[in-house]
């Protein structure tokens, strides 16, 4: 019988010009991408700061003039990407620059919306500048806004109050236009808000309570509700006047 058996496959092996072969093994599963990441911002005290890669995604402020752009550029690694504004008024936007590090991230768009102009004495342009995202190696995508509002509205200054609701009205309003033309995406606001109050944003998102320090600084993050993500945690202040702050998320 084992004789017949054997015969069989060697005619079979004749008849297919090839040797008979134990199924191939399965190929291996692709690796599974992180979704955690790090979001952060910083106020480098018109540049004065060392800027360091606290995050995955920063949004800065204050980075006053080409020397202070050219030192980000350098004191990062060179795996990291940046977002200047470009475009028609949008002198002073580079003071509100985004940074990512690239090896994780893809940038799929960015822009800018000037919210005020400048007055000498008073205070620059304003401008809120965002970034959207992709998770390499993920259909994941994120949205990262970044603002800087004018200083003093709600303490010594009160007459600079009307620009500083002019700026969150507009941020407002690009948040909700980034919203509605990015659905696919989850967004996330940083920034200097240069007011000790969380502020209501456009649905789901939400001020974020730093972990371990009472009250409200001036410096805010605001994430959406839906996404788990950590409490804002403060960081150095590396030479600025602002500490860092960082969130984890999980997108």
């Amino acid at each position: 019988m084992r004789k017949r058996v054997k015969l069989g496959v060697v005619a079979l092996s004749a008849v297919f010009g090839a040797t008979l072969a134990p199924p191939a093994a399965a190929a291996p599963a692709t690796a599974q991408v992180d979704p955690r990441i790090t979001i952060g911002t910083h106020n480098t005290l018109r540049g004065a700061v060392d800027y360091h890669n606290f995050a995955g995604i920063i949004g800065w402020q204050e980075v006053k003039g080409t020397a202070s752009k050219n030192k980000l550029k350098r004191q990062l690694p060179d795996n990291y990407r940046h977002y200047f504004a470009k475009g028609p008024n949008s002198a002073g936007s580079h003071q509100v620059p985004i940074s990512w590090r690239s090896h994780r991230f893809e940038k799929l768009a960015s822009g800018y919306k000037r919210t005020h102009p400048g007055e000498a004495g008073v205070t620059p342009a304003r401008f809120v500048t965002w970034v959207k995202l992709q998770l390499r190696g993920t259909n994941k995508k994120v949205i990262v806004v970044n603002t800087h509002l004018i200083s003093g509205a709600w303490s010594k200054h009160p007459e600079r109050r009307d620009r500083w609701r002019t700026h969150m009205r507009k941020l407002r309003s690009k948040v909700r236009t980034l919203h509605s033309n990015h659905p696919n995406a989850q967004l996330f606001v940083v920034g200097d808000f240069n007011r000790r109050k969380a502020l209501s944003m456009p649905s789901p998102l939400k001020y974020t309570p730093i972990k371990g320090v009472r009250g409200v600084r001036l410096d805010h993050m605001y994430a959406p509700t839906n996404v788990p993500h950590s409490k804002a945690l403060q960081r150095p202040k590396w030479g600025s006047d602002h500490h860092a702050y960082k969130m984890r998320v999980r997108l």
